[in-house]
């Protein structure tokens, strides 16, 4: 008798683990969702035309800002008067902004102005830097 319930204790725990390693797969999955999403390829550099691109669903602004010439940081040249420079237009696809924009070769910091009110950096871009006023931008690299 002790043979067979070592048996059915063996099978037991065999069918036990199966099902541990069967939810163990798909809390992964589930978890991992945010990462299988397609990548937005941002920012892309073709030629001298640099495309920004992020997804900010509940935006109503977005600016691109950095440290090339006509843009400082979106603030412009206010003495010409411009305003929200570096603005993104929506896209097709929900909550994706874009914006073109023709640069030299050469090293730029950037980052995006949500709203006029919140900075956040390009999730697409690893390349993080100090901004040079004690916060992080991106780094663009156009060759």
């Amino acid at each position: 008798m002790l043979r067979y319930y070592n048996r059915d204790m063996r099978h037991c725990a065999r069918a036990v683990w199966r099902w541990c390693a069967l939810l163990g797969i798909v809390v992964s999955v589930l978890s991992c969702g945010r990462y299988l999403e397609k990548s937005l390829g941002t920012p892309r550099v073709d030629g001298d035309v640099v495309t920004f691109r992020v997804k900010v669903p509940s935006a109503r602004t977005v600016q691109v800002a950095g440290d090339w010439p006509r843009n400082n940081w979106a603030g412009g040249d206010a003495e010409a008067g411009e305003v929200l420079v570096g603005l993104m237009g929506e896209t097709s696809e929900e909550g994706v902004w874009e914006l073109a924009v023709r640069l030299g070769p050469g090293r730029y910091r950037y980052r995006f102005l949500v709203n006029e009110t919140a900075w956040i950096l390009d999730p697409e871009n690893p390349r993080v830097v100090d901004d040079g006023r004690g916060g992080k931008a991106n780094l663009l690299i156009v060759p």
